[in-house]
């Protein structure tokens, strides 16, 4: 079991947990749980928890190269997933608005009988 990992910047280790054996080799398999965090353009922050799985055969720069990985891809994902920014609140009440009228609108056609309002 590898002790004293290098973590990325934004990480923290979690725990070091043995999961299993390896079938072939019969090694036993270490699951190696950090933590990621990253902030959107936005400010807001979003984790994750991501597991390395290593066995006897693994060294620890690999283990610490798999994590840098890790953390590059998180951080990657979350600036391309939140570019858009959030609605404003004045936003939020207008899509509000819109979605009431809308759900009254549907009520009144399911009431009439031709499935057209009529008003």
């Amino acid at each position: 079991m590898v002790t004293d990992l290098w973590t990325p910047a934004g990480t923290a280790l979690v725990r070091v947990v043995p999961v299993g054996s390896n079938s072939e080799t019969g090694s036993p398999i270490v699951a190696h749980t950090i933590m990621l965090k990253a902030k959107d353009r936005f400010g807001k922050e979003h984790k994750m928890r991501v597991q390395v799985l290593a066995d006897k055969d693994t060294s620890q720069s690999q283990v610490e190269d798999m994590m840098g990985n890790a953390a590059e891809r998180f951080v990657q994902e979350v600036r391309e997933k939140y570019d858009k920014r959030p609605a404003t609140a004045e936003e939020r009440k207008e899509i509000g608005k819109s979605l009431n009228d809308f759900l009254k609108y549907r009520t009144r056609r399911r009431n009439s009988t031709s499935q057209k309002i009529y008003f």
